[in-house]
């Protein structure tokens, strides 16, 4: 049994179905959650009513409080006994006691410990800092975010997630400066007032010579620490902001182990070293008759930040890249680009004086569209594209229509995932979808086990030869990315086949409780996704090994014997 409490609450059995807690009562649940947060600790009944009710105790607190306890007894555990009850009478109180039931708060907690005992610049304190970014996506206890009870298992969780992160950017900062700024930008987000994070953030804009973006960030900074702590930046922040006004912020000779992130683009093809493949899409790009828009898309791990790098290898000095996931504000992603292209300083100063709430006028647009004019090809590309606002949008759209050697270039994960957004009125004639690599184009690379190991996932195969600890912590972080947006049924069909080997859809429904047709679907979203591959047999397989792995570590022997006494028992 597994009990989740960083996210909404949720508690699944041990063979992974989800039980009724989001029918229980409002404060049934509140009793759960302060158990959670206090885990293998005894709470007398009245220190858990004071919690649960603060000054508006009912008249029998006790009696209630029990009451209580036994409705989430009897509708999460209805066959349990004392002996089984993961929530547990003892001294006068009651107890969650973490060796009857799984709780995602208290493996946190255990990994935190863990780092205690770590080298601080090792692979293996990274790989324990993916594990807690992957277990804290949210907060924890979002029901009840002001809570007195809750804020400090809030507050604990938060400040992991932060250090996690900044861990992160920087050991990617010497190989990945785009995927340090974005966990950077993640940290500043969680706690606005750190320094550290703009710091990262900083770093890493000028590390991939885009100074002005790290001004941005400086400035950013300095207001919110003027405007809301009263307090100056720090002597190394500004020495951060003067390296960037020079251009010059040198990276470390030495620096931790880097760790690929879901956007690594791992070795992809044909052309600079450390590309594979991608040699059909890019020809797209480079033909004669090349459509003005293009649509690059792929899941997270799919390599399309590395993609946009390399045409800027294949044509340097005509592509400039914007980054509008992580833009700090509206146009950032415009600049960066003009910046990439040497745009002179009017053409700057007309996107530094756009509106937050409408497009630029023709005056300025034009300004800007003589960076796109000459007698070659130029690229306009924006990474993160989903979330363009509509006058960024309407802007892109003048900018095609007026500037005919201009060619646009958009990424983001999945053609759904902008049908009701914006940029669905950016048509594109094409759209380039980067799939995982194939053999022939992992056979460069001499490794034969890179194949079976990364399952062509670029990601993966960043990683596929590093330690295993290190693979699978990236496994899983692509794993619970590409299923965050999936139906139910999803996590549970690829947990089963990385327990139980090859699986039917017949052999899924009865595992799952979920009828054939649901589980059909959720096959066919992880086949689309590329972490499941159909078998001739009828059955399907994890396309990757270290997702597999990384899943399977995950459930107990019990749990796994169980779940083969379940498949042998079906008819």
């Amino acid at each position: 049994m597994r009990v989740t409490v960083l996210g909404p609450l949720m508690v699944t059995d041990g063979g992974g179905i989800v039980l009724p807690a989001g029918e229980l009562p409002r404060r049934a649940r509140q009793v759960l959650a302060v158990l959670a947060a206090r885990h293998d600790r005894i709470q007398s009944k009245d220190a858990l009513a004071d919690a649960v009710w603060g000054t508006e105790l009912p008249g029998n607190h006790v009696a209630t409080l029990e009451h209580y306890v036994s409705m989430i007894r009897r509708r999460l555990q209805p066959a349990g006994n004392v002996a089984s009850w993961f929530i547990v009478t003892r001294g006068g109180g009651y107890l969650f006691d973490t060796g009857r039931a799984g709780l995602d708060l208290a493996e946190l907690r255990e990994q935190i410990r863990s780092l205690d005992a770590l080298a601080p610049d090792g692979p293996e304190r990274l790989a324990v800092h993916s594990s807690i970014l992957a277990l804290a996506r949210q907060l924890p206890f979002p029901e009840d975010p002001y809570a007195e009870w809750a804020e400090s298992a809030r507050t604990e969780v938060q400040l992991a997630t932060v250090d996690a992160l900044l861990a992160l950017a920087a050991a990617a900062l010497p190989d990945d400066p785009a995927r340090s700024l974005r966990l950077a930008q993640e940290a500043i987000g969680l706690s606005p007032f750190l320094e550290s994070g703009y710091q990262a953030a900083m770093m890493a804009a000028v590390a991939m010579d885009r100074p002005d973006q790290a001004l941005r960030i400086f400035d950013r900074c300095r207001r919110v620490l003027e405007e809301e702590l009263g307090l100056p930046p720090s002597a190394e922040l500004i020495r951060l902001q003067s390296a960037a006004l020079a251009h010059r912020l040198p990276v470390p000779a030495t620096a931790a182990p880097a760790l690929a992130g879901p956007d690594a683009a791992g070795p992809a093809a044909g052309a600079g070293p450390g590309f594979l493949g991608r040699h059909h899409q890019l020809e797209v790009l480079f033909e004669p008759a090349a459509p003005p828009v293009v649509h690059v898309v792929g899941p997270v791990g799919a390599g399309k930040s590395a993609f946009l790098a390399e045409l800027a290898r294949r044509a340097p000095g005509r592509v400039g890249i914007g980054h509008a996931g992580s833009a700090v504000c509206r146009l950032a992603w415009l600049r960066a680009v003009l910046i990439d292209l040497g745009a002179g300083p009017e053409a700057l100063a007309a996107v530094d004086g756009a509106r937050i709430d409408q497009p630029l006028g023709t005056s300025e647009l034009e300004l800007i569209g003589t960076a796109f004019h000459g007698p070659e090809r130029v690229f306009l590309a924006v990474d993160d594209a989903a979330d363009l606002d509509s006058a960024s949008v309407a802007e892109l759209a003048w900018l095609s229509r007026h500037c005919p050697r201009l060619r646009i270039v958009l990424t983001y994960r999945y053609p759904s995932q902008v049908i009701d957004r914006p940029l669905a009125a950016l048509n594109a004639t094409t759209v380039l979808r980067l799939g995982p690599l194939s053999a022939d184009e992992l056979s460069a690379l001499g490794d034969d086990r890179v194949v079976m190991r990364s399952g062509g996932i670029p990601a993966l195969v960043a990683v596929a030869t590093r330690p295993q600890e290190i693979a699978c912590a990236v496994a899983m972080q692509i794993a619970r990315q590409r299923t965050r947006w999936m139906h139910r049924p999803a996590w549970e069909v690829l947990r089963l086949c990385a327990v139980l080997g090859p699986l039917s859809p017949a052999d899924l429904a009865p595992l799952t409780g979920r009828p054939v047709q649901e589980v059909l679907t959720s096959i066919d979203e992880l086949v689309h996704a590329h972490l499941l591959s159909d078998v001739p047999d009828g059955t399907v397989r994890h396309r990757s090994s270290l997702i597999r792995d990384a899943i399977r570590e995950q459930v107990s022997e019990a749990s796994s014997a169980h779940l083969r006494e379940q498949l042998t028992a079906a008819p």
